[in-house]
């Protein structure tokens, strides 16, 4: 099998578990609708664009140590998801990956993890607790936008640029430092945090965006 389509398993409520041989190259959109627990096993290189978009009945999913990539809106729209266990052989998290996860409450990112891509967690309302590991270089565009329950985030140093609209709307954020290798902090980045009371901004900002703490 090399190709897989869309909705190809959706409404196969009982599976729970599902081998993909790394022959799979093309793999469809909203694959496991209506399915809420899933383990994932094979030698899969990623989690493709899509593949559980709009699953919005999967609690729990686990995959191998042999995914190095989650693609673009890969867990976009689950929301049921509660928990997900990211594997340290992962390197991309793209974009919109898991946007609208609206259950997900705790996330841990592994340090194998470079690139955390824009709209990556973008309405993860229930999320408190986020860990940027010190592989990542840059925090994009909404990013985190929407949080609402996000409560605390370390920026590490490894960071030298916060893009527009980064952490807007994360408004039970009340303190963030932002670390000497940032260099550039993008518009409306912490608008709408309307808890900020405290924040730190280091000599090493050179470009400042237009509103970047509007609503505070």
């Amino acid at each position: 099998v090399i190709s897989i389509d869309n909705c190809a398993f959706g409404r196969c409520e009982s599976l729970t578990q599902i081998s993909i041989p790394s022959s799979v190259k093309s793999f469809g959109r909203c694959v496991f609708v209506d399915i809420k627990s899933l383990e994932i096993q094979g030698d899969i290189q990623q989690i493709f664009n899509g593949m559980f978009e709009k699953c919005s009945s999967l609690e729990h999913v686990t995959f191998p140590s042999s995914v190095k990539h989650i693609g673009e809106d890969a867990f976009k729209e689950c929301s049921s998801l509660k928990e997900i266990i990211i594997p340290s052989s992962v390197e991309v998290i793209g974009n919109g990956a898991f946007e609208n996860c609206s259950s997900l409450t705790e996330l841990k990112i592994p340090s194998s993890v470079t690139f955390i891509g824009s709209n990556a967690f973008h309405k993860c309302s229930s999320l408190s607790q986020v860990n940027i590991p010190s592989s990542v270089t840059l925090i994009k565009s909404n990013a985190f936008n929407g949080c609402s329950s996000l409560l605390q985030v370390i920026i590490p140093s490894s960071v030298t640029s916060i893009e527009n609209m980064a952490f807007k709307e994360c408004a039970s954020l009340t303190e963030i430092k932002i670390p000497s290798s940032v260099i550039s902090i993008g518009n409306y980045a912490f608008s709408e945090c309307t808890s900020l009371t405290q924040i730190t901004i280091p000599s090493s900002v050179k470009s400042f965006g237009i509103h970047v703490f509007d609503g505070v």
